[in-house]
């Protein structure tokens, strides 16, 4: 869809045209960073999975398939839906492209046609037979598409000329139709073509009318199909018990707020932040009615605070709404289960490039290599936990059924994206795509993806994390990990060029 303010008339008499320019930053399952990072395994190949969605919708998809090992020969790509019975009848994929410089990377680009919960089916063949994996992609239009400047001047200057041409056929046609060869028109031919040029002007003015207010419906149409976040409210009391009401702004008929699911143990990821990034909560609140969150508070200074809350409707499709909190001095509580902070009692505020200190005087060391950061390229931070005595920490535990968590913020807070070592689909949908995999083909669906069997042997090597940073700028990375019982947070920054 094109938007209307450029010229709409001229591209509804000549032709309709795809535009390539994207406005707005998307607000999606994570504030501002659409892609989907997976690293997963289709049979016995592990890939680490790229899906850049459409900003608009239809619209096409890019797709970056880099197997770990160089024996894949061949790798095809498909949209399915998530879940339901469209999941369950795949057409006929696409070919990857193999790239010449590296041929472990298979690039494609796939249609996603309407919004809602998609997956893309990546099927990979090589030495060691055929393997299949899901990437849950919410396909959610993000914007509009803009005409640019000199797309509309030509277009305009084609209507004009199409214009013309059709007035000047249709005078010649009532003025010299009816002539022999060689015979001039006289005045009478001549008055039948100007009247035959007044009644083709007419028309040519009323298909622009017409054709100008069909263009501003269907624009004002898709604007309304442009996806809304959940708006959310908070509000806190000075007994410390924290409010977050959920509200529908409108777009699909199909979103409610009743059908959340749990992702990893809980129904909501509450993540707060100062806006200097110097303090970090990681809560998880209960609901009572629906959309309504309640949570008690730690102890927190009086002050400013934003909030981005994670949750999974039951058709797989995350989103992350967002907040900002007046809270009063709160004494708060002890903080228990999974719930977490940063900096922990006794623990320094300051973050690093390289290593960040643990309270028990262990400490999280990011194995960075020297290629700077840049955007719109999947990395893998990776993150040795070590103890006191700068070994490997052996006491690693799972935390909500996850190695670690990590958390990429940008300093401006327009950058906000919570992600796993399996990558930046949540599990719950993971789980979904799973499922509609295992019924599609026949097999067993195992055990869950975020089953502790299934992570059990990351707890003894590093941490990594597949990500790709959407902007430039200054971010901070908040590391969570959980050992001897205790939640551990860790804060890195970078700058992404």
């Amino acid at each position: 869809m094109i938007a209307s303010g450029a010229h709409p008339t001229a591209a509804t008499l000549v032709v309709t045209v795809a535009a390539v320019v994207a406005l707005t930053t998307g607000a999606a399952a994570h504030v501002g960073s659409p892609d989907v990072f997976l690293d997963g395994e289709a049979g016995p190949y592990r890939l680490f999975v790229t899906v850049r969605p459409p900003r608009a919708i239809p619209g096409v998809a890019d797709v970056e398939v880099l197997a770990q090992a160089s024996e894949v020969r061949e790798v095809r790509i498909v949209p399915l839906p998530l879940s339901g019975p469209g999941a369950q009848f795949a057409p006929v994929p696409d070919r990857a492209v193999r790239s010449r410089d590296d041929p472990r990377l298979f690039t494609g680009q796939l249609w996603m046609m309407t919004a809602g919960a998609w997956q893309v089916r990546v099927i990979v063949s090589g030495d060691r037979g055929e393997g299949v994996l899901s990437v849950p992609v919410p396909t959610l239009p993000q914007s509009t598409l803009a005409m640019t400047r000199p797309l509309g001047a030509i277009l305009f200057t084609l209507m004009l000329l199409l214009s013309a041409g059709f007035v000047s056929i249709v005078s010649a046609t009532a003025r010299e139709a009816a002539l022999e060869a060689g015979e001039m028109p006289d005045g009478g031919a001549r008055r039948r073509g100007r009247i035959a040029a007044a009644i083709a002007t007419g028309i040519v003015i009323v298909v622009l009318v017409l054709g100008n207010w069909w263009w501003s419906a269907e624009a004002s149409s898709y604007a309304r199909y442009v996806y809304r976040p959940l708006q959310a409210t908070a509000s806190a009391t000075a007994d410390g018990n924290l409010t977050l009401v959920l509200r529908d702004p409108g777009w699909l008929l199909t979103r409610r707020l009743d059908d959340f699911v749990a992702d990893h143990g809980h129904l909501m990821h509450l993540f707060i932040v100062t806006p200097a990034l110097d303090r970090f909560w990681h809560l998880h609140p209960e609901e009572g009615e629906t959309g309504r969150f309640e949570q008690p508070l730690p102890e927190m200074p009086a002050g400013r605070y934003e909030l981005f809350a994670d949750v999974v409707h039951a058709t797989g499709v995350s989103e992350t709404a967002t907040a900002e909190l007046d809270a009063p001095d709160v004494r708060g509580r002890l903080l228990t289960g999974d719930d977490s902070t940063w900096p922990a009692p006794g623990q320094a505020i300051g973050t690093t490039e390289s290593a960040a200190q643990l309270p028990d005087g262990g400490r999280i060391v990011w194995m960075r290599d020297e290629q700077p950061l840049t955007t719109r390229r999947l990395t893998r931070f990776t993150f040795q936990v070590e103890d006191a005595s700068g070994r490997p920490a052996q006491d690693l535990e799972l935390y909500m059924g996850m190695p670690g968590h990590a958390v990429f913020v940008r300093r401006d807070r327009r950058v906000f994206a919570h992600v796993h070592p399996s990558g930046s689909a949540p599990p719950a949908a993971l789980e979904l795509g799973r499922r509609a995999l295992s019924e599609s083909t026949g097999s067993s669906p195992g055990a869950p993806l975020h089953s502790p069997s299934a992570h059990a042997a990351g707890l003894s090597a590093p941490l990594s994390f597949p990500y790709g940073f959407p902007e430039p700028g200054d971010y901070r990375i908040f590391v969570q990990v959980k050992r001897g019982g205790q939640v551990q947070t860790a804060a890195f920054d970078a700058t992404v060029e």
